[in-house]
């Protein structure tokens, strides 16, 4: 008796994980902050530089994030939003409040999603900052994304991030 419950138990099973339904996400691409991270690395001639490593989760119905590889120099006149698909946006606490960083002073950061392309896409990426200089104390990002159809995806915020008292040199 207990090999028949046992197969039919499997079979019920194996037919409820056959019959899993795709998720639906929208066409726009949605992330969504999971945390923030600070840690030092040390490169080839022993230099120190503290490294902030963004998490995040994102989902897109079509599939369509990410973007190939530069392939010409004559691409770098291209607008931002076609050479770059993720950017964030400095904020710096200046006396009792933070204060949006301009562009000129390194306040926005521009990277690449690599091309990816399934449907529904969902994952989580991390995206590592590089501070040689610590040239703020506290300070938070916004960030989004676009996928290849120029969705621009909600914007979401990380946590407060503090670096002061950091000292790579005592490290």
């Amino acid at each position: 008796m207990r090999p028949i419950v046992a197969a039919i138990l499997f079979l019920f099973l194996l037919w409820t994980a056959c019959n899993q339904i795709d998720p639906v996400y929208p066409d726009e691409p949605v992330v969504d902050y999971q945390g923030f991270g600070l840690f030092i690395t040390v490169d080839q001639l022993g230099n120190k530089t503290l490294m902030g490593q963004l998490t995040f989760d994102f989902t897109d119905g079509d599939g369509n994030v990410g973007l190939l590889p530069l392939v010409d120099t004559a691409d770098l006149n291209l607008p931002d939003t076609v050479k770059f698909n993720f950017f964030l946006q400095l904020y710096d606490l200046q006396g009792y409040e933070y204060v949006k960083v301009p562009d000129d002073d390194g306040g926005v950061l521009k990277y690449r999603i690599p091309y990816l392309d399934k449907q529904p896409l969902s994952g989580t990426m991390d995206l590592e900052i590089a501070y040689p200089i610590i040239k703020y104390d506290t300070i938070f990002y916004t960030f989004y994304i676009f996928d290849r159809d120029y969705n621009r995806s909600n914007t979401d915020t990380t946590d407060v991030i503090v670096l002061s008292g950091i000292d790579l040199e005592e490290i």
